[in-house]
């Protein structure tokens, strides 16, 4: 089974990602969860949904009451779209469900999507859980505002 990064313990992941065997509830891709809403067939809670890089994040806006998981793909380094879609959703959406980050991830990301509001990972193959979860603390300050909660600069939370 997959181990995943989520509220920065190492835990294996209940979800399965389309095409994989196994028990547990399914993450689909936005269209086709789009497409179940739109048939009136979407059930209200236990949904998982995966937003590819080129993926509308409004289009899924009006639908995050029912979703449990929402994984933005990372498809390859150096492609920053999802980090603009995690603040987005935790931002503009004010989604308080699990928001993972998954694909082409490695440790020196980790802090970075944190302050975007992710607070599940799956990293990609090869990279130590370990290592990526101490990542998250590489920084001890931080200046700007982001989403996540629990950074402190000099007694002052930011954010």
């Amino acid at each position: 089974m997959r181990q995943i990064i989520r509220q920065r313990e190492i835990v294996v992941d209940a979800w399965r990602y389309p095409g994989e065997a196994g028990d547990g509830p399914v993450v689909q891709p936005l269209a086709e969860y789009l497409a179940v809403v739109l048939a009136g067939q979407a059930p209200e809670h236990g949904t998982g949904v995966r937003i590819g890089p080129t993926d509308e994040v409004e289009r899924l806006g009006p639908h995050l009451g029912r979703v449990d998981l929402v994984v933005v793909e990372f498809p390859k380094n150096g492609d920053g779209r999802g980090f603009t879609q995690g603040q987005m959703l935790r931002q503009r959406y004010r989604y308080a469900g699990e928001l993972r980050a998954a694909g082409v991830i490695f440790r020196d990301h980790m802090f970075y999507l944190a302050r975007c509001g992710f607070d599940a990972f799956d990293l990609a193959p090869g990279e130590s859980p370990q290592a990526a979860l101490a990542a998250l603390h590489s920084f001890s300050v931080a200046y700007q505002g982001a989403s996540d909660a629990g950074v402190h600069t000099h007694g002052r939370r930011c954010g």
